[in-house]
């Protein structure tokens, strides 16, 4: 007998939330509401057949998106790239892009520079 573990409609929801969290709460701290708007046009972060994510899958993209709103969080705060947390960073993006979710973005990317931020605004081709 073989036992499959499926995520559940309430981690799917949670999923949702903490995308919300970063369009509203995180972005805009790095990026202009109209490039926000670009990216929400462009369904950036969407999560392809999330309901067929097992338990294991479902886990590992949660912990990826907290992981990511934690180290932004903490580097617009501070605005000090550490070592450390580009390899994290990087770590998480890619465990989004193996479950088909698009996170196109470096660390770099939120460097927290108002010039820096509308140079990058056109460099991911939207």
């Amino acid at each position: 007998m073989k036992v499959v573990t499926a995520s559940t409609p309430e981690q799917h929801d949670y999923v949702k939330c903490l995308m919300k969290e970063l369009y509203e709460n995180i972005f805009p701290i790095y990026f202009s509401n109209a490039y926000i708007q670009k990216l929400k046009n462009f369904e950036l972060m969407t999560i392809p057949n999330m309901e067929e994510l097992n338990l294991n899958e479902i886990m590992e993209v949660t912990a990826s998106l907290q992981t990511i709103a934690t180290i932004l969080k903490q580097f617009g705060t501070t605005n000090e790239m550490l070592e450390e947390y580009e390899q994290v960073f990087s770590k998480n993006t890619i465990i989004l892009t193996k479950y088909g979710i698009d996170f196109p973005f470096q660390l770099t990317d939120f460097k927290l520079n108002s010039n820096y931020c509308s140079s990058k605004q056109n460099s991911l081709y939207i």
